[in-house]
């Protein structure tokens, strides 16, 4: 791996992945080796040969599967296309920081990644006052080499407010239970944190 000497199996190097550090650059250092001299996978249905040494350049990572544990401490896998419904059981441990939300959560303008938060404080941003107790979503997150800002709208009041908090605002934000079905597709594109997606809970509901 660029920029590491031990090596480590794709699947050590994915649990610990950061995914703002793409793309990175992997070298094959052994495998399963087939034919010869060389390790045989299967791409876009098609069978390529990797030797020791070559490079690979990781530009992104899709979830073609989910490795559960039931409440019984059954482990089981489930494919992405499964039919079934879930539900996201909401993370309780509160984030300190709009900084720390954006490096945890997926947020964008689709509707499926725009997170809901409880603020258990008081905040003052310049559009006017966020009471302790208020929720908000985000709508957008904008970076910048001096930080960053996410762009909020809050829940519950009228009339509607839409104000911004930079990346450097304290606090103590915790994610509200979102009551939405989803398939696990749209859990594994929009819903899935970005550093704790090893941990999730999900509940069946279909």
């Amino acid at each position: 791996m660029e920029g590491q000497r031990m090596a480590t199996t794709l699947h050590e190097f994915t649990q610990v992945l950061d995914p703002k550090m793409f793309p990175r650059v992997l070298q094959i250092q052994s495998g399963i080796y087939c034919q010869g001299k060389s390790c045989v996978y299967e791409v876009f249905g098609r069978e390529c040969s990797l030797s020791t040494g070559d490079l690979l350049k990781i530009i992104d990572i899709t979830i073609t599967r989910f490795s559960a544990r039931t409440p019984s401490n059954t482990e089981i896998e489930i494919p992405v296309e499964y039919p079934g419904l879930f539900k996201l059981v909401a993370d309780s441990q509160p984030y300190q920081s709009i900084q720390e939300i954006a490096d945890s959560v997926k947020i964008s303008s689709h509707r499926l990644s725009q997170p809901v938060f409880l603020s258990g404080s008081e905040i003052e941003p310049a559009q006017g006052v966020i009471r302790e107790g208020d929720s908000f979503r985000i709508t957008a997150v904008t970076r910048e080499l001096s930080g960053g800002r996410v762009r909020c709208e809050l829940l519950h009041r009228e009339p509607k407010i839409c104000f911004s908090l930079s990346f450097s605002q304290q606090g103590h934000f915790t994610e509200c239970q979102d009551d939405q079905f989803y398939t696990l597709r749209e859990i594994a594109e929009w819903k899935i944190s970005k550093v704790n997606y090893l941990t999730n809970k999900l509940l069946i509901v279909s």
